[in-house]
C-alpha cells in the first residue's frame, strides 16, 4: 500500500510540473491558450478527481509563489477542472464520441469559474494572451462578465480539446505494467 501511495505522489508531482512548464510557456509567449492544465487531466485520468484537483490546487500554488501571482486567484479553476475530469473520465465522457461531451463539459464550468474570478477581481485583465480581446471587447461596450466569458470558452475549447487528446495520448503511450498498477 505504501509503496502505491509513493508511486501516486511522484505521478501527482510529475502532473504539477508538467502544468507549470506549461503555464510558463504560455505566459512567457502570451498565448492565447493555457496549457496549464495538462498535468491536472494526466492524473485526473489516472487516479480520480481528488488527485486531479489537489494536482491543479498544488499547480496553482506553485505558480502564484513564485512566477504569476495571479494564479492564485484562478485555483478554484485547476480544482474544478480535476474533479470535473475526474468524474468526466470516470463515467466514459473521454471515449470514443463521448469525447465531445467529456471537453464541452470540463471547459464550460472550467471557463465560468475562470470567467467569473477575471471579470469581478481583475476586470478582465489577466497575465492571459486573451486579456487583449477582453479589453477591446469591453471597450465597444460588452460586458466584461460576457467579455471575458465569451472570449474564454473559444480558447478554452481549444486548449481543453489539445490538452485531452495529449493526455490520452500519454495514457496510451504507458507501459502495460503501469497501467496495471494503476488500473486504467
Amino acid at each position: 500500500m505504501r509503496n502505491n501511495n509513493i508511486f501516486k505522489i511522484t505521478c501527482m508531482a510529475i502532473g504539477i510540473v508538467i502544468n507549470i512548464v506549461g503555464a510558463f510557456i504560455a505566459i512567457a509567449l502570451k498565448l492565447p491558450i493555457f496549457i496549464d492544465t495538462i498535468g491536472t487531466f494526466l492524473i485526473a485520468f489516472l487516479f480520480g478527481p481528488i488527485s486531479g484537483a489537489i494536482t491543479g490546487l498544488a499547480t496553482s500554488l506553485i505558480n502564484g509563489f513564485t512566477f504569476d501571482p495571479y494564479s492564485l486567484y484562478f485555483s478554484p479553476v485547476q480544482i474544478t477542472i480535476g474533479l470535473i475530469a475526474g468524474l468526466c473520465y470516470k463515467k466514459g465522457l473521454f471515449k470514443g464520441k463521448l469525447i465531445v461531451l467529456g471537453i464541452l463539459i470540463s471547459t464550460i464550468l472550467g471557463s465560468l469559474v475562470s470567467s467569473l474570478i477575471a471579470a469581478y477581481v481583475f476586470s478582465g485583465v489577466t497575465s492571459s494572451g486573451t486579456s487583449i480581446i477582453v479589453a477591446y471587447l469591453n471597450n465597444v461596450g460588452v460586458n466584461i462578465v460576457t467579455s471575458v466569458f465569451s472570449t474564454q470558452i473559444v480558447f478554452d475549447i481549444l486548449d481543453k480539446t489539445a490538452t485531452v487528446f495529449i493526455v490520452l495520448t500519454l495514457i496510451k503511450a504507458l507501459p502495460i505494467n503501469m497501467k496495471e498498477k494503476i488500473g486504467v
